[in-house]
């Protein structure tokens, strides 16, 4: 099998079909509604299902119609994962780690999920909620920068000056005067207004 292309779907609104029950489809299910899809639950599947889908997942402990799925959803363009069965796979899913826009996905390629979710587990001791509010700052400072600075390098020069800054520390800490000063300290004023 090829290496994966990693990619984060935006599914809000899409009609997505959890087939099976059990856990594996509840977390799937959970997962999909969180992103704001259209959570279709069947317990056992029939090609009508597949109508008007962008996605579907196999989430069921019987795998004997996994070929079957994974034909139909092909032949009807339709991304499909028949979850444990890599054969019958268009996407697998990673292990997230998750605050606030900050999104990181790891995957074993299906070879070891369990040390893709020791490794979420330890990212996620280290990534507090600081990231999550660093990039709040981040967005509100983004518009208002590439306006006043227009020129790439220099504005790249700056993001990564407060990316490096202690801005992060002082987050963790619960320091927003100290955030303050340091941005103060990093951006032109006219970028700050």
């Amino acid at each position: 099998m090829a290496e994966g292309y990693p990619i984060i779907l935006d599914v809000e609104g899409k009609k997505c079909l959890v087939l099976g029950s059990g856990r594996e489809a509840d977390e799937k299910s959970a997962a999909l509604l969180r992103a704001g899809a259209q959570v279709h639950r069947q317990e056992h599947y029939a090609s009508a299902h597949l109508d008007g889908c962008f996605a579907v997942i196999s989430a069921g402990p019987d795998r004997s119609r996994n070929a079957e799925i994974f034909a139909e959803a092909e032949r009807r363009g339709i991304l499909v994962c028949c979850v444990d069965d890599p054969p019958h796979c268009r996407f697998t899913f990673a292990s997230i780690v998750r605050q606030g826009e900050l999104v990181i996905a790891i995957s074993t390629g299906g070879a070891c999920p369990a040390l893709a979710v020791r490794l979420r587990e330890k990212l996620e001791r280290e990534l507090g909620p600081e990231y999550a509010e660093f990039l709040k700052l981040a967005r509100r400072l983004r518009g208002r920068l590439a306006e006043t600075v227009p020129d790439f390098q220099q504005r790249r020069k700056l993001w990564y000056a407060l990316v490096d800054s202690a801005i992060l520390d002082h987050y963790r800490h619960g320091d927003e005067e100290a955030v303050k000063r340091e941005i103060a300290a990093i951006l032109p004023p006219d970028a700050l207004t």
